[in-house]
């Protein structure tokens, strides 16, 4: 047989209470953990200690060993450190200019010089003058050959002839002043109606006729050459 034993109705109660308290324990009766509050701090001479140099107090009165180091600049390199780059000339400067540098120079060397145009060509640059003391635009070829003065070619078929008999003082300039010519030549058709005109108003500025060209002329061509 088995003897079964019954316990008192309190000791059964006050067992019941005791795990009802630990498992619905109140707010005030239960600590909360330390670090759910933390807590900010410092000691009573750390004034004193800041100012002695000591080791600065963190949040949670931990005390650092590390004192704050500046912040480290970078020097700084300014624009006048730079080099400077070279001068180049505006924009606008070449529209300026009544001389422009124009396309092959080697379409005007073989209409004057139709047998050896290609000689030149190498010592040759094509220009384009164009200014309101000149009139109309002049295209032209500047020939620097070894041992040569520095010639302006112009063709003044391009021109009307009564604009460059009287602009022929400032063809003159612009070819001593922006090409640094010492010479120049016009080349007139000698089936112009106005050819005499012309030939006696470049005579008239000191103009002669070339004889001795540095390359075979056209026989549709004479030359009129002006020393600067």
């Amino acid at each position: 047989m088995y003897t079964t034993t019954t316990k008192p109705k309190s000791i059964l109660l006050n067992h019941h209470h005791k795990h009802d308290s630990y498992f619905h324990s109140s707010p005030e009766s239960s600590p909360e953990p330390p670090y759910f509050r933390p807590q900010f701090r410092q000691s009573s001479d750390s004034s004193s200690s800041s100012s002695s140099g000591s080791s600065p107090v963190t949040p949670f009165g931990i005390q650092s060993r590390v004192a704050p180091q500046p912040i480290k600049r970078q020097p700084v390199q300014y624009a006048h450190n730079l080099a400077t780059p070279p001068l180049t000339p505006d924009d606008g400067s070449d529209e300026a200019s009544p001389v422009k540098q124009s396309g092959d120079a080697l379409e005007l060397l073989t209409t004057l010089f139709p047998f050896e145009g290609a000689k030149a060509l190498p010592y040759a640059k094509s220009v384009c003058i164009s200014s309101p003391d000149v009139g109309k635009a002049f295209d032209g070829v500047v020939v620097e050959l070894p041992g040569k003065p520095k010639t302006l070619y112009v063709d003044a078929k391009s021109a009307e002839i009564v604009n460059l008999r009287e602009s022929i003082v400032a063809l003159l300039d612009l070819a001593d002043e922006h090409l640094e010519c010492g010479a120049l030549v016009i080349a007139l058709e000698k089936t112009s109606a106005s050819l005499g005109d012309v030939l006696h108003s470049l005579m008239y500025v000191g103009g002669t006729v070339v004889t001795k060209p540095p390359f075979q002329v056209d026989p549709a061509y004479v030359l009129v050459g002006l020393e600067i």
